[in-house]
């Protein structure tokens, strides 16, 4: 089944054996669509992409068009190099609240190790919704 993420670019294929895989998919109301809106609000950050490609365990990985443009221009400086995503910004890319992974005293690299390593929370509700059909539960 191919599932397509929020703000990421690409779709993410999956195989597996879960009722309801190949549903489409709904986002929720409080989902994040576009990487501008899980940007820092008031601060003039404006993203360069509406989506961008996966997030890795690599810093290079946020860079956009073959590894050469970083996906955040500042409002006062649209020419400028741009600007890596900031870690609360990844957190909002992934379906997280913001300094969810901001624990221990973790540093920014590995914050952003351990969300390349994640599955975002819109498509392990996609992948695991159908299972409310076949076991109780409140909802």
């Amino acid at each position: 089944a191919v599932v397509s993420t929020q703000s990421g670019h690409y779709s993410r294929d999956f195989w597996g054996n879960l009722p309801g895989m190949s549903r489409p998919i709904y986002p929720l109301e409080a989902d994040k669509l576009t990487l501008q809106d899980c940007l820092e609000m008031n601060c003039g950050r404006i993203a360069r992409f509406e989506k961008i490609n996966c997030i890795t365990t690599k810093l290079t990985s946020m860079k956009q068009k073959r590894g050469r443009t970083l996906p955040v221009m500042i409002s006062s400086d649209s020419q400028g190099p741009g600007d890596w995503l900031w870690c609360t910004e990844m957190e909002r890319v992934f379906g997280l609240e913001s300094h969810y992974t901001d624990v221990a005293n973790m540093s920014r690299i590995a914050r952003q190790r351990l969300l390349g390593k994640a599955w975002s929370v819109p498509v392990l509700r996609h992948l695991l919704s159908p299972l409310r059909d076949y076991f109780k539960c409140e909802h």
